[in-house]
């Protein structure tokens, strides 16, 4: 039965999705970070390990476990993602938009800064930047478990 099989894919989706948006930001996004860093956009090196509130996690497995939260919802939203090039596309606007409205409009607030911390030109670059990394590389390890399908 199609929907049954189905169904039964949807908690392995969204483990596959965790994983990989959670491996995402321990690799590519600190890369990203690293090539930022290299050419002076960003004033410390990664990873950064200063501790969260509340609960004094360093802020790079914070921002893993975040990465692997947003994979959850990539993972639910892949199957309707057009196919080829336009799948890419996809994926890196998924990271571009639906990342930063998150954390602009979300996360800055509940941190107590302004909306989108201030939209600074160059910090709006640099988070479109990174959550483009984020929002590809996802996908390619989400690809690399989830064969190219509907299903």
């Amino acid at each position: 039965m199609v929907i049954a099989a189905e169904t039964a894919f949807w908690p392995r989706r969204a483990l596959i999705g965790f994983a990989a948006g959670f491996v995402t930001v321990l690799t590519f996004f600190q890369l990203g970070l690293l090539l930022l860093y290299g050419i002076g956009a960003v004033s410390d090196p990664p990873p950064d390990m200063t501790p969260t509130a509340p609960f004094g996690v360093p802020t790079l497995f914070s921002g893993a476990f975040f990465g692997g939260l947003w994979g959850i919802l990539f993972a639910f939203l892949e199957p309707y993602f057009p196919r080829g090039i336009g799948y890419w596309i996809t994926a890196l606007l998924f990271g571009a938009v639906i990342l930063d409205i998150g954390l602009w409009f979300v996360v800055a607030p509940l941190k107590g800064f302004s909306l989108g911390f201030g939209f600074e030109p160059g910090d709006v670059a640099i988070a479109v930047f990174l959550q483009s990394v984020w929002g590809v590389c996802t996908a390619i390890l989400y690809r690399l478990v989830v064969p190219l399908t509907r299903g």
